[in-house]
């Protein structure tokens, strides 16, 4: 015989994706949250820059020379010539000496602008104030005038000398300007604002999407206990006989279940083996036994589940200390029967022959026994007792019990020949 057996639950990629697929919700809530957290970020660190344009005032000194036809090249080439003599070292040095200021040159050349906005013989110098080059300051107007006299003046002796003739003239001496000047900054339209955001908001529900998709595959992967009903079965390879919600716990449920375990009885008595597995409700034996009672059909109890003392005991009889195992009289149709675990003193109470014999006997008097075990992930009891009966179900609390533990007791029941009928599930 071909057996597989198995300790763990491995997931193939389609079974991830499944069980991702069922946590849509999961997915969209994430989505939404990060889509929003994004979103709103992005909107707080675009908003200061929609037409984001500003303006400031700005204080100069200007002054404009006529450049003469000094050489025969065009205008624009005349102007590029003194503006760029202007800044010269030779220009610098004149200045110097006419100013008897002491700037460095890179100070010198960034005191100043130059300007031919156009096609014309006019060159624009600028000055602002106050501004500050490394070391070197202009703090006001008169500074900022003085400066640009030295500078028409020096220009003009150097390019004097560099010619052989006077090359330019002042048009405009050195007087202060005021303006208002737009200030080159980062600035978006409303339109961008939009698209900027909306990407932010696109970039959060699929960055939700992923972190959904990681975590729950992550927690797929180390969550050692059944997803679902679905997985119970295949790891116990029986079918499922009910799901047990908070919602479904009424007799009827109960009834089903009784009436699964009948089917295909035919006379004589029916034993039924509720195989716990994990913690579970001590009760699912007690109740199935009552709805055979209900039905009018002598129905024993025998719970080995009892966790301390208790009458109405098989131990003693079992163990060869009492004559008789006298029951408990619950109803007209149910009896029960108990054990006491101190009176058997550490012995096997399931594995003693007399206990077969004694169930033999007592099948001659009831029509059903419904027996309720230990649990089976920890103790053996409930396959020992499991040989002895007819019907054989699984009891689990799916919340509650490890699929390593489901899987022990499939391969415990197939290495022993036990057919499991089916598995109850608890799941609330």
């Amino acid at each position: 015989m071909n057996q597989e057996y198995r300790s763990d639950r491995e997931y193939s990629l389609l079974e991830v994706l499944k069980y991702n697929l069922r946590k849509w919700w999961f997915a969209a809530i994430l989505a939404a949250v990060f889509g929003v957290l994004v979103g709103g970020y992005k909107a707080v660190t675009l908003r200061p820059y929609v037409d984001n344009e500003v303006y400031q005032d700005k204080t100069q000194v200007c002054a404009s020379l006529l450049v003469h036809e000094y050489s025969s090249g065009s205008s624009v080439e005349r102007g590029t010539n003194i503006m760029k003599l202007a800044a010269s070292t030779r220009v610098y040095d004149e200045f110097c000496r006419i100013t008897g200021l002491e700037p460095t040159h890179e100070e010198f050349c960034d005191m100043f602008e130059s300007e031919q906005s156009e096609s014309s013989d006019v060159v624009t110098f600028y000055v602002t104030f106050p501004h500050t080059s490394w070391e070197f300051t202009i703090e006001d107007e008169n500074a900022a005038i003085v400066f640009m006299d030295g500078l028409l003046k020096a220009v003009d002796t150097v390019t004097q000398e560099l010619m052989g003739q006077q090359c330019v003239s002042v048009i405009d001496e050195p007087h202060a300007t005021r303006e208002v000047e737009k200030q080159s900054v980062y600035t978006i339209s409303q339109s961008d604002f939009r698209k900027g955001v909306l990407k932010g908001v696109t970039a959060g529900i699929l960055l939700g999407i992923i972190v959904e998709v990681v975590c729950y595959t992550i927690w797929l992967m180390f969550y050692k206990k059944p997803k679902d009903a679905e997985e119970v079965k295949e790891c116990l390879n029986t079918p499922v006989i009910d799901v047990i919600n908070r919602e479904k716990q009424d007799v009827e449920t109960y009834k089903k279940v009784a009436l699964f375990l009948a089917k295909g009885r035919e006379g004589g008595c029916r034993k039924i083996n509720c195989i716990a597995v994990g913690r579970v409700q001590d009760s699912i034996a007690l109740k199935l036994a009552m709805c055979y009672a209900n039905e009018q059909k002598k129905t024993l109890y025998l719970d080995l589940n009892t966790p301390g003392d208790s009458q109405n005991s098989i131990s003693g009889y079992v163990l060869g200390k009492e004559q008789t195992a006298e029951v408990q009289k619950m109803n007209d149709y149910l009896d029960a029967l108990h054990r006491n675990v101190k009176e058997e003193g550490g012995f096997d109470l399931v594995g003693n022959s007399r206990f077969a014999e004694l169930l033999n006997e007592l099948a001659e008097r009831y029509e059903y026994i419904v027996v309720n075990g230990r649990d089976a992930s920890k103790m053996s009891e409930s396959f020992e007792t499991a040989v002895l009966c007819d019907r054989n179900i699984v009891v689990c609390e799916r919340r509650s019990i490890r699929t390593e533990a489901l899987y022990t007791v499939k391969n415990t029941a197939e290495v022993n020949g036990i057919h499991l009928d089916g598995v109850l599930i608890y799941d609330l």
